[in-house]
C-alpha cells in the first residue's frame, strides 16, 4: 500500500509540473527500428538524404497546410504533425533518395508507408518523353545492388495529377527477417524541369509479428483540470496513508 501512495504521489506531482501531453504515433513504438519514422523532429534526422542536384523543390520536412503552388493539394501528415516533402522534378536525370540502414527484428513481415503526390507534366513538359517513378528499394547495409524493388508511382508525360489524395503502400521483409539492410526510397527524374510536382511521405513503420497499437492522440488539459486531477490523487494517497497509521 505504501508503494501505491508514493506512486500516487509522484504521478500527482508530475501532473502538476506538466500541462499537456505528447501525442503518440503509429510506427513510433518498440517494434520498428527505424529512427524518426514519421518526421516528429521536425527535419531528417536519422535519415540519410541525397537530393536531386538542382530540384524544383528541396526536399524538406513541414508540418500541414504547405503546397508548392500550381494547384497542387496542401500537406497533411497521416501520422502526427510533420511530413517529408520533396518537388519530384529538378534537373534530371538524377534522382532523390531517402535511405535508413537498419537491423531488422526476426519477425519483421513488411515495410508500410503513406505517400501523396501531384504533378503536371502536360503543359510543362515541353515534348518531354520520360516518366518520373517513386520505388522502394532494400539494399544491403551500407548501400549497393539492390536486393529487391517494386515501383509504386509512375508520374508520365502528357499527364495533370494535382493531387492523388492519400495511398499507402507495402513492401514484404519476409526474405530479410534479422538481416541488416537499407531501406531506400527512391525518385528517379529523368528528365530536366518537364513539369512542377510535389511529393509527400509520412508513417514509415516494419510491421512485426507484435502488437503495434494505432496512432492515439492523448487530450491535452487545461491548467485547472490537472491541478484538479493531482489533488485528488494527493487527496487519495493522504486517505490511504490515514487508514493505514488509524
Amino acid at each position: 500500500m505504501r508503494s501505491i501512495n508514493k506512486f500516487l504521489v509522484l504521478v500527482a506531482l508530475l501532473f502538476i509540473s506538466s500541462g499537456s501531453f505528447a501525442q503518440a504515433t503509429s510506427c513510433d513504438n518498440a517494434y520498428n527500428p527505424l529512427a524518426n519514422c514519421s518526421f516528429e523532429s521536425g527535419d531528417f534526422t536519422g535519415w540519410t538524404v541525397k537530393d536531386i542536384a538542382a530540384p524544383f523543390s528541396p526536399a524538406q520536412v513541414i508540418t500541414a497546410g504547405n503546397s508548392l503552388g500550381f494547384g497542387f493539394f496542401d500537406t497533411a501528415p497521416t501520422d502526427g504533425t510533420f511530413v517529408s516533402l520533396n518537388g519530384f522534378d529538378g534537373g534530371g536525370p538524377d534522382t532523390i533518395e531517402y535511405s535508413q540502414d537498419i537491423t531488422l527484428p526476426i519477425d519483421a513481415g513488411e515495410l508500410t508507408f503513406d505517400y501523396r503526390a501531384g504533378w503536371d507534366m502536360d503543359g510543362f513538359c515541353g515534348g518531354c518523353t520520360g516518366s518520373r517513378i517513386f520505388t522502394v528499394e532494400i539494399q544491403p547495409s551500407g548501400g549497393g545492388a539492390a536486393l529487391a524493388s517494386q515501383d509504386f508511382l509512375m508520374a508520365n508525360p502528357g499527364e495533370v495529377n494535382l493531387d492523388t489524395g492519400d495511398l499507402s503502400g507495402s513492401f514484404s521483409l519476409n526474405a530479410y527477417k534479422g538481416q541488416s539492410v537499407r531501406i531506400m526510397f527512391l525518385w528517379t527524374i529523368p528528365e530536366a524541369f518537364t513539369g512542377p510536382a510535389q511529393f509527400q511521405l509520412d508513417n514509415v513503420n516494419i510491421i512485426t509479428g507484435a502488437p503495434v497499437l494505432p496512432a492515439v492522440a492523448i487530450p491535452t488539459l487545461s491548467a485547472t483540470g490537472l491541478t484538479s486531477l493531482a489533488l485528488l490523487m494527493l487527496l487519495f494517497a493522504y486517505l490511504g496513508i490515514n487508514r493505514r497509521t488509524a
